[in-house]
């Protein structure tokens, strides 16, 4: 199979090494804003008995003629290369681990309808495989009457002062998930909203210890799917513990507001000030290594009785592709994803959301996929 990816930074990176080594290994076109940066992650992979790499000048000549397009980059930019894709026609399909903004959702699927292009997404770790595993628990229930979501990414030792490690910098090195917003979730199948870093409870995972877990909002489709609609929902971050009551202390403080403030007649919000002193704090340092933890846990009835299944990811950074756990897990299943697409295994054009999208057979293959590089997946199992 001929595959482009567009974007090379760190998700780009674990994604072209997936679609580049091993058996099914793709003839694999590179292109990225910074030519330089896809002309050395073409070099890294030479390193690794990679297939056929190559550098493309831009996202027009890397897209034309492949069997699929992935894109590793934020949603401005994979909007343009979708237009890239459907102007060089005939359309070829494209996954993707961006999440739309929500005021963008009303008119994507009539655009990529009209434009004749399947598109994938978003399927990375979280959006992508936090709804698939919430249909694949979902599957197995007679009914389902509740759900429960929990993911994030933390450094193996976590440090002062948040116990919360940056591995990932570029355009937004100094933005922190500080921010005070409201969380999305579903209450009887109907949205509702929870101030983010609130809903705080601890949850034991095997291999990894206490974490705490607090609201951080879900994918505004995940109810759209027949199983899941009228249950209750819930998302939530995991970090080390104390991480939601620090940063609901500063908010408290009023240093997260985002209004300016004057300060010797220069006016700065406070938030950015704080950023700004945290990051360098924060920021990974060489040895430190994340993990990525997503259990899925839904509630309901089985063969007439209550019933409770649980299925989990679990990941660790790897040292000798030196990919973090955070890439692999997201690089991988965008990978995974971009490889159906180019079988063809997934077709019809529209905005194809990878939940409602994936047969059993499919997501099932695409877990393969992350398990044959070393993601652990535990299907769905009863919990007491």
């Amino acid at each position: 199979m001929k595959v482009a990816l567009v974007g090379c930074g760190q998700m780009g990176r674990a994604a072209a090494y997936a679609l580049a080594t091993g058996p099914d290994a793709a003839e694999l076109t590179l292109a990225d804003r910074d030519r330089e940066r896809a002309v050395e992650l073409a070099g890294w992979l030479a390193g690794f008995d990679a297939g056929p790499v190559r550098v493309a000048a831009d996202p027009a000549e890397a897209v034309a003629g492949q069997d699929a397009v992935a894109t590793a980059l934020p949603w401005a930019a994979t909007r343009a290369v979708i237009r890239t894709v459907v102007r060089t026609g005939p359309a070829v399909p494209l996954a993707s681990i961006t999440r739309p903004p929500t005021e963008e959702l009303p008119d994507l699927d009539a655009w990529f309808l009209a434009a004749g292009a399947t598109v994938l997404l978003p399927l990375g770790l979280e959006p992508g495989l936090t709804e698939l595993l919430a249909v694949h628990v979902a599957e197995r229930l007679d009914r389902v009457e509740a759900l429960e979501i929990c993911c994030g990414g933390v450094p193996e030792q976590p440090r002062e002062p948040l116990g919360y490690t940056a591995f990932f910098g570029g355009e937004n090195e100094h933005h922190l998930p500080i921010a005070q917003r409201e969380a999305l979730a579903l209450s009887g199948g109907r949205r509702v909203r929870h101030a983010r870093f609130s809903g705080v409870e601890t949850r034991e995972v095997d291999g990894v210890g206490r974490l705490e877990a607090y609201h951080d909002g879900m994918a505004p489709w995940l109810g759209e799917h027949p199983l899941l609609r009228g249950v209750d929902c819930t998302q939530k971050t995991l970090r080390w513990p104390g991480f939601a009551q620090a940063v609901s202390d500063l908010a408290r403080l009023g240093l997260l507001a985002e209004d300016a403030v004057d300060v010797d007649g220069v006016r700065v919000p406070p938030k950015r000030v704080v950023e700004r002193v945290l990051a360098p704090q924060v920021r990974a340092r060489s040895g430190d290594r994340d993990l990525v933890v997503l259990e899925v846990t839904a509630h309901g009835r089985l063969d007439g009785r209550a019933a409770s299944l649980r299925s989990t990811v679990l990941d660790s950074a790897d040292e000798a592709t030196g990919l973090s756990a955070m890439a692999r897990t997201t690089g991988f299943a965008l990978a995974g994803a971009t490889a159906l697409l180019a079988r063809r295994a997934v077709t019809g054009p529209g905005w194809r959301k990878p939940h409602r999208t994936l047969s059993t057979a499919q997501f099932e293959q695409l877990m393969r996929s992350l398990t044959a590089r070393g993601v652990t997946w535990i299907p769905a199992h009863e919990i007491s």
